[in-house]
């Protein structure tokens, strides 16, 4: 699959997780090697590989060789007419150790035998671009996880702050309950509020674990700590004339340089090669062979003798295929209807990846613009809850008061967090669908 070079080059002035964040940039690369799906994957193209080997042979001359031993009982009967009483029989053991050696070399298949090799040869660009992609989505869903996993840490924040300030108004209730200020039914709903608000930390904290841990499997970098995850995604930049310069470039393409479109026209070209095939079917074939055999035999006639005829021979065989109650003309047909269907479908999913990326490149800038509100409501909050802690040190504000405030803070970390994300994951998916993703760039190259 060809590399699409200028979308590459674009896509780098654009902002990605791993450039906010490095240490994923970190993770991205050594998942290359040490992911499981990238292991998966790298035996599937070995797989590939070794199919292009298989298909390189049809044009590659066999050499077969074979030896036999065996004994047998052989029995020699000899039969006058003229005088029967001379007719006579003898049954004796012998041993037999034939051999040969054949060495075979298609000559002239009408191209049948460098069409497969040219096959084998497509299906193996095919494997190596559907590697490539591979990795491109295991990077888009690291980058997800990857950030989901700061959500879950301030959401965790949230919920062990929660929790203190629940045990602490119910201490306060506790103490006037004990005052007889409240009655029992008074302090029920603080102390449920208490145990949901235990609950809920111990949950998040529990999916949090869980989350390192899938994500450590995924990335195939083993365990990750909490110290490991940053405390917040920093803030994005959005530039809408570098998305619109790009989707640009890409709708101006004939061909689409998009994994699915490059297997769509590499399998044309392979039903291209079949119907040239099929077209041969009927047709003679040469082959050269040339070969030894010898035919060894001991205790001949039962009087010990050794016996052997070898034979050295070469030569051309012709092979026809006269008639063969037409099915060639229905596998030629059926061939010729395969080929339209693809490329019918190529012509759908080129117009289709227009239309993914204009839409695209719209829903990046509805999340840009919901991000930079959430980015605006933050900053709002953070100012107000200085002013809040200020109003506490002059005595103006309860600490209950600065604790609410706190929380509303947390809240708005974690909506301005998912805006961010958000926007992250659907730049992401933009370069993917152009092909521009630098993550590809990872990959050794081949």
């Amino acid at each position: 699959m060809v590399a699409n070079v200028w979308a590459q080059s674009a896509a780098n002035d654009l902002v990605l997780p791993e450039k906010l964040l490095p240490e994923l940039d970190g993770i991205l690369k050594t998942a290359v090697q040490q992911s499981p799906t990238m292991l998966n994957r790298a035996l599937d193209l070995e797989v590939a590989e070794a199919g292009r080997l298989q298909a390189r042979s049809n044009l590659l001359p066999s050499l077969n060789g074979s030896i036999s031993y065996f004994k047998s009982n052989d029995t020699t009967k000899y039969l006058y007419s003229n005088t029967p009483a001379s007719n006579s029989s003898n049954s004796y053991l012998v041993t037999k150790t034939p051999y040969s050696l054949v060495l075979s070399q298609p000559v002239f298949y009408w191209g049948q035998r460098r069409n497969l090799d040219r096959i084998g040869a497509i299906q193996l660009q095919i494997s190596k671009g559907q590697y490539r992609d591979g990795y491109r989505q295991l990077a888009q869903q690291l980058r997800g996880s990857y950030m989901a996993l700061i959500l879950q840490k301030i959401s965790l924040k949230r919920a062990q702050f929660y929790l203190q300030y629940s045990q602490s108004q119910l201490k306060e209730q506790e103490d006037r309950l004990l005052k007889k200020e409240i009655s029992d039914a008074q302090i029920f709903p603080t102390r449920i509020s208490a145990e949901q608000a235990q609950i809920a930390a111990e949950r998040v904290a529990y999916d949090y674990g869980n989350a390192r841990a899938s994500f450590g499997r995924l990335a195939g970098i083993g365990e990750v700590t909490d110290a490991s995850i940053p405390d917040t995604i920093p803030v994005a930049t959005y530039d809408a004339a570098n998305f619109e310069r790009l989707l640009a470039d890409f709708i101006a393409q004939k061909d689409p340089p998009t994994p699915e479109a490059e297997v769509l026209r590499q399998q044309i070209k392979v039903e291209n090669l079949n119907l040239a095939n099929a077209k041969t079917r009927l047709r003679p074939t040469v082959s050269a062979s040339f070969g030894l055999t010898r035919d060894q035999q001991n205790n001949l006639y039962g009087q010990g003798l050794n016996y052997s005829v070898a034979s050295v021979y070469g030569g051309f065989s012709l092979n026809w295929a006269i008639f063969d109650g037409f099915a060639s003309r229905a596998v030629v047909r059926s061939t010729l209807a395969g080929r339209r269907r693809l490329e019918n479908t190529y012509l759908q999913v080129t117009e289709r990846l227009v239309q993914d990326a204009q839409t695209q490149v719209k829903t990046i800038n509805f999340a840009a613009r919901n991000m930079a509100i959430y980015d605006r409501m933050l900053v709002s909050n953070e100012g107000y809850l200085r002013t809040a802690r200020d109003d506490f040190k002059r005595g103006v504000r309860s600490e209950a008061e600065v604790s609410q405030i706190q929380l509303s803070l947390y809240d708005s970390e974690i909506n301005a967090a998912n805006a961010r994300s958000d926007y992250l994951m659907k730049v992401g998916e933009f370069l993917g669908t152009i092909v521009g993703d630098p993550a590809v760039a990872n990959l050794p190259q081949s």
